[in-house]
């Protein structure tokens, strides 16, 4: 009787986790979105746009000034890029080093006004310049040919001559997004396991290409305008209820459309 009643309690909790995900809009008050993978510690970086270019204990934004103009109304960061600009908009922070991290981001996919605009959003976890290419690639790629459409979790390695040696999709759901809408997208990688959600998304992965140090997260948008509102790192321990959450999490990832 009294373990139904915890698996209940457990359940419960689940719900609420998931429910306050899936309102997928920005937080008025600040608050972090609830892990659950991931235990949150440090706090590394909360950019909001107007923290400059060095945050605390030298950790350090890169961002790509010409693709990017800060917008008063939105109160955000939006993307800008045209035809045979070179690389998509791009905005990465570098100064630490760890293995475990939660990111958190709250940001707008803009609408498609031309035939070459696209809505992709990516957070990547790295270790550079030891590792080319990204440990983790966390993608909500509506429509970018540049990689397979979907909710993504992926790992990249390539030489120093960018050629491919391994490219593993490590999780690979179906997406669903909207214009102009505001989304909080969490990324939690913890060992060799990693969490991706984003509204009712979910990916996971288990991999041990995960456990690498990481010194550096970057974003990365599509062709149309994106809009990126907040940023926040935190070092990461394992949740402690993760291994109980866990069957009910996976189970409630999207399914690919059979064929």
């Amino acid at each position: 009787m009294k373990s139904s009643v915890v698996a209940f309690f457990r359940f419960v909790i689940l719900i609420l986790l998931f429910r306050s995900v899936c309102l997928g809009s920005d937080d008025e008050a600040g608050c972090p979105l609830p892990t659950l993978l991931a235990k949150s510690g440090e706090l590394i970086l909360d950019d909001q746009g107007m923290l400059g270019e060095e945050f605390v204990d030298g950790v350090r934004v890169r961002r790509g000034k010409t693709k990017w103009k800060w917008m008063e109304g939105s109160g955000a960061w939006r993307s800008h890029w045209v035809q045979d600009m070179g690389h998509t908009p791009l905005v990465s922070y570098v100064g630490f080093r760890e293995n475990n991290l939660i990111v958190e981001v709250t940001f707008r996919y803009g609408p498609m006004s031309e035939d070459w605009h696209d809505q992709c959003f990516r957070v990547a976890m790295d270790d550079r310049p030891k590792i080319t290419g990204h440990i983790l690639s966390a993608w909500a790629n509506r429509n970018n040919d540049f990689i397979d459409e979907g909710f993504l979790l992926q790992h990249i390695t390539k030489t120093k001559k960018k050629e491919i040696l391994s490219n593993l999709y490590l999780d690979k759901r179906p997406l669903t997004v909207e214009a102009e809408k505001w989304y909080t997208a969490v990324v939690e990688c913890v060992g060799d396991e990693a969490l991706f959600r984003m509204g009712d998304h979910a990916a996971y992965a288990q991999s041990k290409e995960l456990r690498a140090s990481k010194n550096l997260v970057s974003l990365t948008t599509g062709k149309t305008w994106h809009e990126v509102k907040r940023i926040r790192v935190w070092k990461a321990s394992l949740n402690p209820e993760w291994p109980d959450l866990k069957e009910s999490v996976l189970k409630k990832r999207i399914e690919l459309p059979s064929d």
